[in-house]
C-alpha cells in the first residue's frame, strides 16, 4: 500500500466531514460547515495551501474560501477540468525549498456556476478520488448557501411589505409615529428610533421612541434629540444627506433614561420631497458602531419614504374639512348670504352647546365562554397521543392527551438504582450488627444514619417524579367543548415545552361573555359614566357572525390595569354578561362591535370630541 493510499484510508472524506461537524458543534453553529470543513483539512493533511474558487461561463474565477495562504491566480484555477484531477507546476516550500505540486479539480454548482478546487501537497499525501469527493461536497454546501440566501432575500422583502402595510394602515399620525419607531426598528438594525413633530420654524417635538410608550418632552434625552433634529435642520434646511457610518463617536442620552453609549446616528426628515424645509416630521436612527450600514441602505430609504406618504396621508386628511369650508368662504360673501351663514353658524354653535347627546365609547372585543378552561403542557416532551378534536364533547376526568418526557423516565430509573443499591448496603450493615467490633467503634451507627437519611431523599425525589410523570397524562377538569384548530395534525408526534398553549376546553352551556377592549384615551369616560350613574352602563353591542341585529346588555367589570392587546395598542378590559338567547350560534372569538353609553354630554362635544381632546393633549396647559 503506498503512502497516498494510507493516508486516505486513515482520513477519508467522511472522516473529514465528521471531523468538521464536531468542529461546528463546539463553535454552538456560529462557524459555518464550510470553515470548519476547511480547517479540519488543512489540520489532517496538512497542505500548503487550499484555494476554492468560483467561476461562472464568462466571469473570471473568484477566490471565497482558502487557508494557509492567499495568492491563488484566477488564471491557474481557469485550468481546471470538472471530474479531472489536473497536476499542474509546484509552488516551493519555504522550509525545504523544494517544490509541491498543485492540483486543480472542478464541479458544477448550477447554472453554468462552478466552485474550484486547489490543492498543494505532497505527491505522497494525494489521493485523486478524495479530492474529487471534496469538490463535490464544497460545490453541495455553496450550492446550499446560496440557496439559504436567497430565502433570506425573499424573508426580507416579504418583511419589509407587511411594514410598509402597517405604516399605510392607519391616519393617525401618532399611531404612524409609534409603527415607525417601534415595528422598524428590529428591520433596520437599529438600536433606537425617535420620531420627532414640528411645532414652529425651528423647535421640535419628540412624540415616539423606541420601547417608550409616551415620551416626556421636558426630559433631558427628549430635549437632545429635538436639539439634534433641530441643528440638522438648521445646516441643511433643503438636504438630506446620504446614508453612512459617521466616523466620530457620538453619545446620545436614552430616551428611556438608560446609560449613554456611543453609537452612528442619521437625523431624517420625513418629507415626500426628502428637505428639511418641507418636513413637519423627522426622525432620528440609532445603530451600533459595529452595524454595517450599507446592508440597510435600500431598505431604509424605502421605510423614510413610505413614512414620509403615511404622515402626508394622515395630514391631508385633517385639512380636508377646513379647506373645504375655506373654498366655499367666498362664494358665501359674494351671495350676500354671510349674515345668514353666520346666524346658522350661531345657532348651530347654541344647538352644540346647549343640546345634550348620550356619549358612546366604541370598544371593540371578542364573545367568550363563562366557564372555560387553557390547556398547556405540564412538562417538555412530546405528545404520543390526541384524544380529542376540535368540537368534540367530552366529560369531566376525560383523556385529552398523553406527553412522554424521556428525561423523566431515566431520572426516575436513576433514582430507582440508587435507592435499591442504598437498601441493599442498609441490609449489609445489619447483617453485621453481631460483630461488636463494628458496632461498638461508633462508624457502624454513623453509616446507618447516613445511609437512612440517604434512602428517605430518595424516596422524596421518586414520588416527586412519579407525580410529574403522572401529569403527562393529561385529562379534562370539568365538562365542556373541545376548541382548537387541526389538534391531531398540530398535536400529535410533536415536541412541545412546559407551559405552551395547546388547546381550550370550554362549557358552552354555562353561559357566554364579551370582552371588550376600551383604548385607554377613551376609559376616562367609562370609569366617569360608572361614577355619575347609580347603574351599571348599558351597552350596545353586534356580533359580527350577525351584523344587522343590534343587542344590548350592561357592563359587568373594568380591569383596573391597563395593558397591551394583541393589535399593540394600550386598553383597559371590559366585561359584559349577554343573554344567552339573544346571541344566535355563539362561537367563541366571534368579533363584537360594542358601545358603553356613558351618559348624557353636550352634542358639540360628543361629535368633536377627537378634535377636542387632541387639542387638549397638545396645548392644553
Amino acid at each position: 500500500m503506498n503512502q497516498g493510499s494510507r493516508l486516505a484510508s486513515l482520513h477519508d472524506t467522511a472522516s473529514l466531514l465528521a471531523g468538521a461537524a464536531n468542529r461546528q458543534h463546539q463553535s454552538d453553529g456560529e462557524v459555518s460547515l464550510t470553515s470548519c470543513l476547511l480547517d479540519e483539512i488543512v489540520a489532517t493533511l496538512t497542505p500548503q495551501r487550499i484555494h476554492v474558487w468560483e467561476a461562472g461561463l464568462t466571469s473570471v474565477p473568484r477566490l471565497i474560501w482558502w487557508r494557509v495562504v492567499a495568492d491563488g491566480s484566477p488564471d491557474v484555477a481557469k485550468q481546471a477540468v470538472p471530474g479531472v484531477v489536473k497536476r499542474i507546476d509546484g509552488i516551493t516550500d519555504i522550509s525545504n525549498a523544494e517544490p509541491i505540486p498543485r492540483f486543480l479539480t472542478s464541479c458544477e454548482v448550477g447554472n453554468g456556476v462552478q466552485i474550484i478546487l486547489e490543492l498543494a501537497l505532497p505527491d505522497g499525501a494525494f489521493d485523486p478520488q478524495q479530492m474529487l469527493e471534496l469538490v463535490e461536497v464544497l460545490a453541495d454546501l455553496h450550492r446550499r448557501n446560496l440557496v439559504s440566501e436567497q430565502f433570506r432575500s425573499v424573508g426580507r422583502v416579504n418583511e419589509l411589505r407587511q411594514i410598509l402595510a402597517m405604516l399605510h394602515s392607519d391616519l393617525d399620525p401618532i399611531r404612524v409615529a409609534s409603527s415607525v419607531a417601534s415595528d422598524t426598528v428590529e428591520f433596520l438594525s437599529c438600536r433606537r428610533i425617535s420620531v420627532a413633530r414640528r411645532n414652529s420654524r425651528t423647535s421640535w417635538e419628540l412624540v415616539a421612541a423606541t420601547a417608550v410608550s409616551k415620551p416626556d418632552p421636558r426630559a433631558d434625552a427628549s430635549r437632545q434629540l429635538c436639539g439634534i433634529i433641530e441643528a440638522a435642520c438648521e445646516a441643511a434646511p433643503n438636504a438630506a444627506g446620504p446614508l453612512h457610518r459617521v466616523s466620530r463617536r457620538q453619545p446620545i442620552v436614552a430616551a428611556d433614561s438608560s446609560p449613554s453609549v456611543s453609537v452612528n446616528h442619521r437625523v431624517q426628515p420625513l418629507a415626500v420631497s426628502g428637505q428639511w424645509a418641507d418636513a413637519d416630521w423627522a426622525a432620528v436612527f440609532e445603530w451600533q458602531l459595529n452595524t454595517d450600514l450599507k446592508t440597510v441602505e435600500t431598505d431604509f430609504a424605502e421605510v423614510c419614504k413610505h413614512a414620509a406618504l403615511a404622515f402626508r396621508n394622515c395630514d391631508t386628511l385633517s385639512k380636508a374639512g377646513a379647506m373645504s369650508m375655506l373654498r366655499r368662504l367666498p362664494q358665501t360673501i359674494r351671495s350676500r348670504r354671510l349674515l345668514t351663514a353666520l346666524g346658522l353658524i350661531a345657532l348651530l354653535a347654541a344647538g352644540l352647546m346647549f343640546v345634550r347627546m348620550d356619549l358612546q365609547i366604541e370598544a371593540m372585543g371578542k364573545l367568550v365562554p363563562s366557564e372555560r378552561v387553557f390547556v398547556f403542557a405540564p412538562e417538555d416532551g412530546v405528545i404520543t397521543d390526541v384524544f380529542v378534536e376540535d368540537g368534540a364533547m367530552v366529560a369531566n376526568d376525560s383523556p385529552l392527551c398523553v406527553l412522554r418526557n424521556e428525561d423523566l423516565e431515566i431520572q426516575l430509573e436513576l433514582i430507582d438504582g440508587e435507592v435499591a443499591s442504598t437498601q441493599a448496603r442498609l441490609a449489609a450493615l445489619e447483617a453485621l450488627r453481631s460483630d461488636r467490633s463494628l458496632t461498638q467503634s461508633g462508624m457502624y451507627a454513623v453509616e446507618q444514619a447516613e445511609l437512612k437519611v440517604r434512602l428517605n431523599s430518595l424516596e422524596e425525589q421518586a414520588v416527586i417524579l412519579n407525580r410529574r410523570i403522572a401529569r403527562l397524562a393529561m385529562n379534562a377538569t370539568m365538562a365542556g367543548q373541545i376548541y382548537g384548530d387541526r389538534l391531531q395534525e398540530l398535536l400529535k408526534g410533536r415536541p412541545v415545552q412546559r407551559g405552551q398553549y395547546l388547546f381550550e376546553l370550554a362549557d358552552p352551556s354555562a353561559g357566554w361573555q364579551i370582552d371588550l377592549r376600551v383604548p385607554e384615551v377613551d376609559v376616562r369616560h367609562v370609569i366617569d359614566g360608572r361614577a355619575k350613574l347609580h347603574d351599571p352602563l348599558s351597552i350596545s353591542f353586534t356580533v359580527e357572525t350577525d351584523p344587522e341585529k343590534k343587542l344590548f346588555t350592561s357592563l359587568s367589570r373594568l380591569s383596573a390595569a391597563t395593558e397591551v392587546d394583541e393589535y399593540g395598542r394600550l386598553s383597559v378590559l371590559a366585561t359584559a354578561i349577554p343573554g344567552t338567547a339573544d346571541i344566535s350560534n355563539p362561537r367563541p372569538g366571534a368579533g363584537i362591535v360594542g358601545y358603553i353609553h356613558c351618559g348624557k354630554q353636550p352634542a358639540g362635544y360628543v361629535l368633536f370630541r377627537r378634535i377636542i381632546e387632541s387639542f387638549q393633549r397638545r396645548w392644553w396647559k
